[in-house]
């Protein structure tokens, strides 16, 4: 589920509560949006009968528990028997780009299942139950994963425990994914060019400086990667605590969710410093390309972050790659993906956000 602010990056949002609201509840909302909801939730009933055959037999047919629109143009739709917990979620997507990214991400669920190297690890991971269309309105049903967001514990010591409980849970799936990779020309295209590119076709038109620095970073990261050897392997791409589930009464994962960020044959190092900065970003308020300038400049990681670092990141890859230059490409594989789910052309709350987010890290380049 989608949790971003209007001039947040698109998967990991400004800190706020992930709790999905009620069609009751959404008073606060414009009535486009309540009618739109209202429109989703009155097709529930149909998805239900459509996929009647994957329900218990002897169980009752489960209805709408909680729903929501995302700012990234999806519904999310929780599904439970009355009086239960959730077990079923349906996700609707509003808008192109919202469908490409649910068959991305059913993509990477089916390949993470069938992967018989992860092992009991699967639990964390939704399952795709179904998917279809009914009047038009496309559709896909996975398993609900148990527990709370992270994200939301806001005391201190609690949210150093799951911190580290969450970089144990997503390095489970980077070590045991691994394999060393060359970066050949056509890794440091699919690393770099094509990040760029989709940097400046999206960015701001005739900001001829924005387009210089654009090229002076693509050289300077062709230089550190090319020719040399990492460690890559499966990332979430999108790790952060509003993703990741755990106990109500512990800092046990239950559950990772939100997977259309991720991908393989990349460096595990991007997981870990996004769990780091988005962590900052809840505790602070701050956007990430402040966030990403301020590390680039002057900011140190505390003890508690460099040790994660170097338990979970420093393995990632051979010691070739510089700190700088490992935060860089984290950083443009976000900015990047971020831009691609947007619609074209640009509107005001992506010039924003880019204003936010890629020129402050450009500018310290």
């Amino acid at each position: 589920m989608n949790r971003d602010a209007t001039t947040g990056p698109a998967r990991s949002p400004a800190p706020r509560a992930r709790g999905l609201s009620t069609l009751g509840h959404l008073t606060g909302r414009g009535a486009r949006d309540r009618g739109r909801l209202a429109h989703i939730c009155a097709l529930v009933p149909r998805i239900l009968a459509a996929e009647a055959g994957r329900w218990p037999r002897n169980g009752a047919r489960p209805g709408i528990a909680r729903a929501e629109l995302t700012a990234s143009g999806r519904a999310v739709v929780m599904l439970a028997p009355p009086g239960e917990s959730p077990w079923a979620v349906i996700k609707l997507p509003l808008t192109a780009e919202a469908h490409r990214g649910l068959e991305r991400e059913a993509r990477v669920l089916a390949a993470l299942h069938a992967d018989e190297r992860l092992g009991g690890w699967r639990r964390l991971v939704p399952r795709p139950l179904a998917e279809g269309t009914v009047l038009g309105q496309p559709y896909r049903i996975e398993s609900v994963v148990g527990g709370s967001e992270a994200g939301a514990r806001t005391a201190d010591e609690a949210r150093r425990d799951v911190l580290s409980e969450a970089a144990e849970a997503i390095n489970i799936l980077h070590r045991t994914t691994a394999s060393v990779a060359w970066c050949d020309p056509r890794l440091a295209e699919r690393w770099i060019d094509a990040r760029i590119d989709d940097l400046a076709r999206r960015g701001e038109r005739n900001h001829r400086r924005m387009a210089s620095r654009l090229d002076e970073l693509r050289a300077e990261l062709h230089d550190a990667v090319s020719g040399r050897a990492f460690s890559t392997s499966w990332i979430h791409g999108d790790y952060w605590l509003g993703n990741v589930l755990c106990s109500p009464a512990s800092a046990t994962i239950g559950g990772i969710v939100d997977w259309d960020a991720a991908g393989s044959e990349e460096l595990a190092i991007h997981d870990v410093l996004h769990l780091l900065f988005y962590t900052r970003r809840l505790r602070t308020g701050r956007e990430l390309g402040e966030l990403v300038r301020g590390q680039l400049r002057r900011d140190r990681w505390s003890p508690r972050e460099r040790h994660l670092l170097e338990r979970y990141g420093a393995w990632c890859h051979d010691g070739s790659l510089s700190e700088r230059h490992a935060v860089l490409i984290y950083w443009l594989r976000h900015a990047a993906f971020h831009i691609r789910q947007q619609v074209h052309p640009p509107t005001y709350r992506h010039r924003i956000w880019e204003m936010r987010n890629v020129q402050p890290v450009l500018t310290a380049l």
